[in-house]
């Protein structure tokens, strides 16, 4: 993409005005969590019964306003993990994303680390506090063997999310509709698709391909509830294509909803494995033919939230499998401090029935976020 592009569109949609106004915003969190895990007989010999994990994040933005209808940011935020089974962030144990976001009233238009339209636009099982459905932090304190992602390698056997997630924060141009009648459409360019915040291992031959991402959201209010719904579709050169749809209801406190996304390779996608090894393992990218789907249930009440969901991830092709129920519990003292209790539940199975390849058993969480 032609680098000058982004100045010359800033100098079009924004001409110089002494009545301009700039600003800037900081703000951030820190998060620690303590579990407990009891696990079936033969996985207590691989498993830690209690973890600790901590989360850091920081958010800054400079913002140029030159009207009503017309403004730009700068962001970068920054996050960091402690014990994190995952080493998931653009950098592992952390990470930073850089990005511009325009608005006219032409639209949206955004550059750099960010989402992709599809996972901006995502409606699913409403979940709250930290560990989440899709791209659980639950495997924190029990393992998932179907999702690794050390220094070194990256290897999903399943998705780890009904959101498109495949190209996670790896730069990318986004462009978002103006609302009509209640909907946005959202497209999403990535010159490169691979980042250590998706799924794509970095020794997979088709890691720097490029893809494309279409996604619609809707709102529709019928007086005696509000729904909202997404649909997305997804092609990653060489890699896979996927289709993602999901909806919300929600009525007074309460919010029901779901969502299911699907994988498969197909046309000029690669269905040649690439050769096994210490950085490309077996099933690496078993991810590619699957699909995942959720549910859940939340309720809200002045400054306590509680939600019950489902997640379950099936490969097409071989026995793995990645499910999760969670039982979450949130409560804001006041706007500096959250606090957590969670009950989680998992069956991850494997291609084989060896102990390496599964994890089944129940994890008590608890902890505190602060907000600053």
């Amino acid at each position: 993409m032609n680098k000058t592009f982004p100045a010359l569109l800033l100098g079009l949609m924004f001409p110089f005005s002494a009545s301009a106004a700039w600003d800037y915003e900081i703000s951030g969190s820190a998060t620690g969590l303590y579990g407990y895990s009891d696990l079936e007989p033969r996985f207590q010999n691989y498993e830690h019964h209690s973890q600790g994990t901590g989360d850091f994040r920081l958010n800054t933005a400079v913002i140029y306003t030159y009207n009503d209808d017309y403004s730009a940011s700068l962001n970068a935020d920054f996050m960091g993990g402690i014990d994190h089974e995952l080493k998931n962030y653009s950098q592992g144990d952390w990470g930073e994303e850089v990005y511009g976001i325009f608005d006219a009233p032409a639209g949206r238009l955004m550059i750099g680390q960010t989402a992709n339209v599809a996972t901006q636009f995502h409606q699913g099982a409403p979940m709250v506090g930290p560990l989440g459905l899709n791209e659980s932090r639950v495997v924190d304190f029990i393992t998932n063997p179907n999702w690794v992602r050390t220094k070194k390698t990256a290897s999903f056997a399943t998705l780890n999310s009904t959101a498109i997630n495949t190209d996670g924060t790896a730069a990318k141009v986004s462009y978002i509709t103006p609302e009509f009648y209640n909907t946005l459409l959202g497209f999403s360019y990535v010159p490169d698709a691979y980042s250590r915040t998706g799924l794509i291992n970095k020794f997979a031959d088709y890691a720097k391909d490029e893809g494309y991402i279409a996604a619609l959201y809707h709102n529709l209010d019928l007086d005696f509830v509000d729904i909202s719904a997404s649909l997305s579709y997804a092609e990653y050169h060489d890699n896979d294509k996927e289709l993602g749809a999901g909806m919300q209801l929600r009525r007074g406190g309460w919010t029901l909803g779901g969502s299911f996304r699907k994988t498969y390779i197909d046309g000029d996608d690669k269905r040649k494995p690439s050769p096994i090894s210490e950085r490309t393992p077996e099933l690496f990218d078993n991810y590619r033919e699957g699909y995942a789907w959720d549910i859940g249930l939340g309720y809200e009440i002045g400054p306590y939230q509680v939600s019950l969901g489902y997640f379950d991830a099936k490969a097409s092709h071989t026995k793995n499998r990645s499910q999760i129920t969670m039982l979450s519990n949130q409560y804001q003292f006041n706007k500096w401090i959250d606090a957590y209790l969670i009950g989680a539940y998992t069956k991850f199975r494997g291609a084989t029935d060896a102990v390496s390849e599964n994890r089944t058993g129940y994890a008590v969480v608890s902890g505190l976020r602060l907000n600053f």
